[in-house]
């Protein structure tokens, strides 16, 4: 069980703190409730209410010596890339949601290797590609930010310098 000022990432990749934990009935009888409140968020008072029986869906941040370890792997993690834009969807989403931040640096760089192919033909990303990786991106390295205590532009300078595909 989490416990209450401890930072988490949830199932959708975003990072939050657990503000509280509460007894709720919302119609199925009184449940635990872990309340989060997303780190990252313009809406101070947005709260995400999980049940306690649901917290395989949560993980923490990071620490830092994870975040070392995993910054250390980058360069040699391989790309992977899907030609059928509704598999690669589907593929994508899976390795996504599989909260494995490995992964979801295989998704980053593959989307990022494909950026630099595609520019070389003069085409880009989809917009649903480009979505995708704009959210991954933006939640891990909210993540980072968040377990280094740093800016998240120094984050994204760190990280952005480690995958180059020049």
């Amino acid at each position: 069980m989490y416990k209450v000022g401890g930072k988490i990432v949830n199932k959708n990749g975003k990072v939050c703190e657990i503000i509280a934990i509460e007894e709720k009935d919302y119609g199925a009888g009184l449940k635990t409730y872990y309340v989060l409140q997303p780190c990252f968020s313009s809406n101070e008072s947005m709260k995400i209410f999980v049940p306690a029986e649901q917290e395989d869906g949560l993980r923490e941040v990071m620490t830092k010596k994870q975040i070392k370890n995993l910054l250390s792997k980058i360069e040699s993690i391989d790309t992977i890339w899907y030609a059928n834009p509704k598999v690669r969807k589907t593929e994508f989403k899976e390795l996504y949601s599989s909260g494995d931040p490995i992964e979801i640096f295989r998704l980053i760089k593959s989307f990022e290797k494909k950026k630099v192919e595609f520019k070389d033909e003069k085409k880009s990303l989809s917009f649903t590609d480009e979505s995708f990786l704009k959210e991954i991106k933006r939640n891990i390295y909210n993540e980072i930010a968040v377990s280094l205590n740093k800016p998240i532009e120094e984050v994204e300078v760190m990280i952005d310098s480690k995958i180059k595909f020049n």
